[in-house]
């Protein structure tokens, strides 16, 4: 029961980044951090290492696209 709720939370911070980032706000990548986060702990605990692993590649990218972001608003 613990594994689905940590699944369905992180879809939803993964969507409501999407919905941030669309409203161009530096706050969509640390959701999606968060979202990416917690869906990598899902991954694991379903076994499903091949989106285990794009989950921990896109963690990389959230935090490479914060550092950007931040890098362009000085």
């Amino acid at each position: 029961m613990m594994v689905n709720f940590i699944g369905w939370t992180g879809t939803s911070f993964i969507l409501f980044g999407y919905y941030l980032n669309a409203k161009q706000s530096v706050t969509s990548w640390i959701v999606w951090f968060l979202g990416n986060m917690l869906m990598l702990i899902y991954s694991i605990c379903i076994v499903a290492w091949p989106q285990a692993a794009l989950n921990a590649a896109l963690l990389g990218l959230n935090v490479y696209g914060y550092i950007e972001w931040q890098k362009n608003r000085t």
